[in-house]
């Protein structure tokens, strides 16, 4: 083969992955096309006999960037506690399989405290959190999209959540969206559950704390709190979950954002504490 015919498939060939990788490279960034593809992680064999023993809760968490491994440091659980992702279970480990972060997360936390507390054996967490997302892309985007697909899995294994984990609400601060508008968006996705016969308990964390990019006292929404507040009150099955725009001290957050180590902790103490005093 003459040498100009090799350059130009050579060429080709790194023109074509150029734009791959182009189109795809928010998703190759944040190290969530490793996480898909190479993890390494072992299987748990006995998945259903995991999933319906007694004393387990397995709840489904999801949002923007602190409910999406963006946090700092490490954690490792020294409990039972696993990661439910694309129809697998495994043991689990940070960054958590579903997130597009590759931080920390609170919910490994919140597993060894329900564990240590007594209140369940074994806790199999869900998450399916995305970094920067308003809740209108998780009503009808790409949000959506990747909650059906993690509906569609549990469905597929017969396997029910008992909780539902929802933190969000910073970016709608920034987009200014109305109180009106997120209540009945903050509906449509409790009802996205509802439909498909998913009675858990739905907690809404109390969310909108962003510092930068908006006009609102210490970087809090009223409008988004209300809109929150309101919408536990007005749906049934609908449960308040932690205050997060409480913790908003410089060594709860290492960006004025995401949460240290330290904030870590405090936040899953505060979802603990939640799910506790409404066993």
């Amino acid at each position: 083969m003459k040498k100009w015919i090799v350059y130009l498939v050579i060429l080709s060939l790194g023109a074509l992955l150029g734009i791959i990788a182009n189109r795809n490279r928010e998703h190759l960034i944040n190290a969530q096309f490793i996480r898909d593809h190479w993890h390494f992680r072992k299987k748990i064999p006995n998945k259903q006999e995991l999933v319906k023993g007694d004393k387990t809760i397995i709840f489904l968490a999801f949002g923007q960037s602190n409910a999406a491994d963006y946090g700092l440091g490490i954690y490792i659980p020294h409990n039972e506690v696993y990661n439910y992702y694309k129809g697998d279970v495994y043991k689990a480990k940070e960054p958590l399989l579903g997130p597009d972060g590759s931080g920390s997360s609170v919910w490994t936390r919140l597993g060894d405290l329900l564990i240590d507390s007594g209140l369940y054996e074994k806790v199999i967490i869900i998450p399916c959190g995305i970094g920067q997302t308003s809740i209108q892309c998780w009503t009808e985007g790409k949000c959506r999209e990747k909650l059906n697909e993690t509906l569609n899995y549990l469905s597929k294994d017969s396997i029910t959540p008992t909780h539902i984990f929802w933190e969000q609400g910073e970016t709608d601060n920034v987009d200014k969206t109305s109180r009106a508008q997120y209540k009945t968006r903050l509906k449509e996705l409790i009802q996205v559950f509802r439909d498909r016969h998913i009675e858990a308990p739905f907690y809404v964390s109390v969310c909108s704390y962003f510092p930068y990019s908006n006009n609102n006292p210490l970087g809090i929404n009223d409008s988004i709190r209300l809109a929150q507040l309101e919408t536990i009150q007005e749906i049934k099955n609908t449960r308040q979950g932690p205050d997060t725009d409480s913790l908003n001290l410089a060594y709860y957050r290492m960006d004025a954002v995401h949460f240290t180590e330290k904030g870590l902790d405090r936040l899953a103490l505060e979802w603990f504490k939640k799910i506790k005093e409404q066993q």
